[in-house]
């Protein structure tokens, strides 16, 4: 298979380059001109993808190289950059930053070559001028596969300014300068533990405005364009995650989703779809019941710490989970899920509220983070997700912790890093809690176990009635 998918990656010198406020503004600039964008999103990140979504109007996707083979990262790119005449990815942290053991595994930079997509390389412009040529000098020669074809310039304090640093740069390094942003502080998003404030959380359309305005004004869009039109054809690959033709969609799974819970892979999503699962979404917040027919529940990450005594008002959902997990309903809950299945729940400000009550501990918000990064998983004992020695990759990226844990709880996974190994997740009847965020595409069989696990509980229930 081979495409040429005009594509455009948008890779940063480092995090806080200002990679998010300038992708925000260059989607909706570009849907203003009536083409139609595809986003995407380097790495394991689900807020950065709430904008993209919001503004698109479409899902965005992750590519993460640690997740995915070469084959399987060309394969969910494809699947939906064809459907549009363009595709806008954005990088994580800096260039060449990935695997901490191997930094070529999950950066940007390796991204881009297995996608052999042309690189936009934004420079923080803020207190240098003519120094900006050696910075991007510096990344060019760092490795020279990666292909970087375009700067844009952030934190620009005027136009003589501009000048010096454009100069630079393309006297230098022989790269063209497409534009900059003027440095303005009021285009910062809102943050807070995690990162940014999701979308869900917040109305950002006015800044978004502002940003596209200056998107408009100081950045050459048609040059931009141009550069994703002359990406050559992607590479040939064999699909290896979605193999045959979809599967009938006759398994209701009931999917957690609002402002309180909305951390999901899109590609989990559409693997659970293309497997035969109808995807029901409910709100654990306003929702009194899961939705009718519901054979299995997925509950992604988010804030359930945010919205606590929301969530723990709504006690006629809380018990229906009890009640389900206690009837064998499949149930898988990762992170914020895991938080929301436990007895309680203690936050930031010592406030105490009880959740679901499935697993007897409490989790509670900590000082810091408490565990960060890509986790290898194997599993214990089976599951609903495997049998015992199923393996599959996750990420986690949480500031709780478990505490009032009895010792009879047995933990469902091995975490293997750096050559220490974690124990991770519990399990009880049919339901799974773990603080990992699996990706479904690192071990397809993970989310068909799943649905087969739904598919039983449906036929056992339909029997026992």
């Amino acid at each position: 298979m081979s495409n040429g998918l005009a594509r455009v990656i948008l890779a940063g010198t480092h995090s806080g380059v200002g990679k998010t406020t300038i992708t925000i503004g260059l989607l909706q600039a570009l849907m203003k001109r009536g083409i139609s964008v595809q986003p995407y999103k380097v790495g394991p990140d689900y807020i950065d993808t709430g904008f993209h979504s919001n503004i698109c109007s479409r899902p965005c996707g992750n590519l993460d190289s640690y997740f995915l083979t070469g084959d399987a990262l060309l394969e969910v790119f494809s699947r939906k950059a064809k459907q549009v005449s363009f595709s806008l990815i954005e990088g994580v942290m800096g260039l060449y930053d990935g695997l901490a053991s191997n930094p070529s595994i999950g950066s940007t930079a390796h991204v881009a070559k297995i996608l052999k997509a042309p690189v936009i390389l934004i420079v923080d412009a803020n207190k240098i001028a003519a120094s900006a040529g050696a910075v991007v000098l510096g990344y060019k020669k760092f490795d020279p596969c990666t292909n970087i074809v375009g700067c844009i310039v952030n934190r620009v304090t005027g136009c003589s300014h501009y000048r010096m640093v454009k100069k630079s740069i393309e006297k230098n390094c022989g790269i063209k300068v497409l534009g900059y942003l003027p440095k303005d502080n009021s285009f910062g998003l809102a943050e807070r533990h995690l990162g940014l404030r999701p979308a869900q959380e917040v109305s950002v359309r006015r800044l978004v405005n502002r940003i596209t305005k200056a998107v408009e004004e100081f950045i050459d869009i048609d040059a931009l364009v141009a550069v994703g039109k002359k990406a050559p054809a992607l590479p040939s690959f064999k699909p290896v995650i979605f193999t045959n033709k979809p599967c009938e969609k006759n398994i209701s799974i009931a999917v957690a989703r609002d402002k309180s819970f909305h951390f999901y892979y899109q590609d989990n999503l559409d693997i659970l779809e293309y497997l035969g699962a109808r995807l029901r979404f409910f709100s654990p917040l306003k929702s009194k019941k899961l939705p009718v027919g519901t054979s299995g529940v997925y509950i992604g990450g988010g804030f359930p710490e945010m919205f606590a005594e929301e969530l723990t008002a709504n006690r006629t959902l809380l018990t229906e989970l009890k009640t389900r997990s206690r009837e064998g309903m499949p149930i898988y809950a990762e992170c914020a899920g895991l938080m929301y299945l436990m007895k309680e729940l203690r936050t930031h400000d010592k406030r105490v509220v009880p959740m679901a009550g499935i697993f007897p501990g409490r989790t509670q918000m900590g000082k810091r983070l408490h565990m960060f990064g890509y986790y290898k998983a194997k599993t214990q004992c089976a599951t609903i997700l495997g049998k015992k020695g199923s393996v599959c990759k996750g990420h986690m990226f949480h500031w709780s912790y478990i505490t009032r844990m009895p010792a009879r709880e047995s933990y469902v996974f091995s975490l293997k890093k750096r050559g220490r190994v974690y124990r991770d997740g519990y399990t009880r009847d049919n339901t799974v809690a773990t603080y990992l965020h699996f990706h479904f595409a690192s071990n397809v069989e993970f989310a068909k176990n799943f649905i087969e696990s739904c598919r039983k509980y449906k036929k056992d229930r339909y029997v026992n009635e």
